[in-house]
């Protein structure tokens, strides 16, 4: 049942959603949908209307912003009008109440019952068609000059812009990721829906236009045990995530569904580590993830590789910043290399000095993920395969992202 009174406060507006700007037929609009994929429903209306939708905040009720709305403006709303509106919202499930928990819980139960996760964005980021697919991917390594380098690759960055983004900053890492030898992949990607704790693992297969690749469930298993079962098994992170999403892609179009098996794992914000000046390690449960990881690969003898699915940093308006983000490209771009300066030379204090004492002020989101894998594993050496920065003018933001190849080996490969 909709939302039908007069003077209970109007349930809020949902904090997860996504505000896109839009033009049609000349008029510049905002759209309001949902990226968590309860609805797939978009509202579509104009810039001013959002003044009242950011109002519908759970504590006011239709009467009450119907006086507020005529003390600020001298102009009297109808309390049908506003109905009307909040209506259209219930209906969307946009507002946080009982009509938009009910179906959250039912297709979070549905998801977590699933041995498969489906891809979310197959039609939208990339094509759904496997022909259209293939000669996506096709194409682009073809357009590649890059030539892989010897050496003993340990992992990769690669980013997880949107493919109608920034496709070709992924190919020389994945090409450099080819060229290695392992038997199984893992995917440190950035959780962007939840943050219930410091890592998510899923046991789900990942299934996508281009077929199935298989997750080592034996491994995820092992991780879990290992760790003393302290991590979460609830995997509905995954549901959306495209920072696994889109790795997956690039690994089944060069290995294929049987080369290799994937351990996908969510990592969420490592924010309080940078805040309070501490390193991860010093956390029971992150040293504890850290231990029982290398103890599967000794028990299960696996030869793993990383793919850290990460962006860099996200600048502007959109991002909560006072300047826009033409006004800061530039020394953001300066930045970013100072970052990648310490990666290349692997020297993990460095970059960290550097994010904490900037107190991380371009939002990087991959600190996780890159702190993860160099607390797993001890790179010799890096190298910056590309890198470029995306800017969206019209909401006048910016998202900078890049690819990396990490490597051991002896004095002899640090030369080369």
């Amino acid at each position: 049942m909709l939302f039908d009174s007069l003077t209970d406060p109007i349930p809020r507006l949902r904090p997860d959603l996504e505000l896109l700007p839009h033009k049609e037929n000349g008029e510049d609009l905002l759209v309001l949908r949902d990226p968590a994929g309860y609805t797939d429903e978009m509202l579509m209306f104009r810039p001013e209307a959002w003044a009242l939708f950011s109002l519908f905040d759970g504590s006011r009720s239709i009467e009450a912003l119907q006086e507020e709305i005529q003390q600020q403006t001298r102009v009297r709303i109808d309390t049908s009008q506003i109905l009307q509106i909040v209506q259209s919202l219930d209906k969307a499930l946009f507002l946080s109440n009982a009509h938009f928990e009910e179906r959250r819980e039912r297709m979070d139960d549905e998801y977590l019952q699933q041995t498969v996760r489906r891809a979310a964005l197959a039609g939208q980021s990339y094509p759904e068609d496997p022909e259209e697919l293939v000669d996506f991917f096709s194409e682009l390594f073809e357009a590649d000059g890059f030539d892989p380098e010897e050496g003993e690759l340990l992992g990769i960055i690669a980013p997880h812009i949107d493919l109608k983004i920034g496709p070709q900053v992924y190919v020389p890492a994945f090409k450099q990721l080819k060229a290695a030898e392992f038997d199984t992949v893992v995917i440190l990607g950035t959780s962007h829906y939840s943050f219930e704790d410091l890592f998510i693992l899923t046991e789900k297969y990942f299934e996508t236009p281009l077929g199935t690749l298989k997750t080592d469930r034996e491994f995820v298993r092992a991780l879990h045990d290992n760790c003393g079962n302290l991590l979460t098994t609830r995997d509905i992170a995954h549901k959306q995530e495209h920072s696994i999403e889109f790795p997956v892609l690039f690994l089944q179009h060069l290995l294929g569904n049987d080369s290799a098996r994937i351990v996908p794992i969510l990592c969420t914000s490592f924010e309080e580590f940078l805040v309070e000046g501490t390193r991860a390690l010093a956390d029971e449960k992150y040293d504890a993830f850290i231990k029982g990881f290398h103890k599967a690969v000794t028990d299960l003898g696996r030869r793993v590789v990383f793919v850290l699915s990460v962006d860099w940093s996200h600048i502007g308006r959109k991002f909560g910043d006072d300047a826009d983000a033409a006004d800061i490209l530039d020394s953001v771009r300066a930045s970013d290399h100072e970052h990648f300066r310490f990666l290349e030379a692997c020297d993990y204090s460095g970059f960290y000095d550097f994010v904490r004492t900037a107190k991380n002020d371009t939002h990087i989101d991959g600190f996780a993920c890159i702190t993860t894998f160099f607390d797993l594993v001890a790179p010799r050496r890096g190298r910056l395969l590309d890198y470029q920065q995306w800017h969206e003018e019209e909401r006048a933001s910016s998202v900078s992202f890049a690819s990396m190849a990490f490597f051991g080996g002896d004095e002899e490969g640090d030369a080369a």
